[in-house]
């Protein structure tokens, strides 16, 4: 005769309730646990995220890898400005060096006084206007009268640089156009020191 299998439930209603409660106290643990390092996760950004006014100080890198801040002051690069009286030379091809006085003026026009004569006043007087460029470049043209006995009037070009913040070099052309017709080109090299 067969055995009739007993089925045997493990624990009563008390032991399901232990093993219920015990069960439920770990995934309250576990529930409880788990998200905490999440908070942590997520709070520890907010507190290193603070903003802040925008700042208009620069970085100058100085080695690979490195940065240090500049002061405005430090980056600023000064742009060299010819305004002012100089103190200038002039060779032409065909004439000897003269001497004369140029003024830059800061709305880019410019004034030669030339060749100054035994009362100490120019022969001539150019009127022109420049321009600047680049890392101290500078372009300047002007007219004046001729003096002598073959009047007429030159049109002169020069391209220079400043030197420095008290000297500048430029060469060019001028143009001499005569009052009876006749024209013809020099080249010229002016050199300046500036006075004021």
């Amino acid at each position: 005769m067969r055995k009739k299998q007993s089925t045997t439930t493990i624990g009563g209603p008390t032991a399901r309730r232990a093993v219920g409660v015990a069960l439920a106290a770990g995934f309250l643990t576990l529930a409880v646990a788990a998200p905490q390092p999440a908070l942590a996760l997520t709070a520890a950004p907010t507190a290193t995220t603070t903003k802040s006014a925008p700042t208009t100080e620069s970085v100058t890198a100085t080695t690979p890898g490195t940065a240090t801040p500049a002061t405005p002051a430090a980056t600023a690069t000064t742009v060299p400005s010819p305004v002012g009286t100089w103190s200038v030379t002039t060779q032409e091809s065909d004439h000897p060096a003269s001497t004369g006085t140029l003024f830059f003026y800061a709305d880019h026009t410019l004034r030669l006084e030339a060749h100054p004569g035994p009362d100490g006043k120019p022969v001539f007087v150019g009127t022109g206007e420049w321009h600047s460029g680049y890392g101290g470049t500078l372009h300047y043209e002007f007219t004046h009268p001729l003096p002598g006995t073959r009047t007429g009037t030159a049109y002169v070009e020069l391209d220079g640089v400043l030197t420095s913040s008290t000297g500048f070099s430029a060469c060019g052309l001028t143009k001499r156009v005569y009052d009876d017709g006749g024209t013809e080109t020099v080249t010229i090299v002016m050199t300046g020191t500036k006075t004021t």
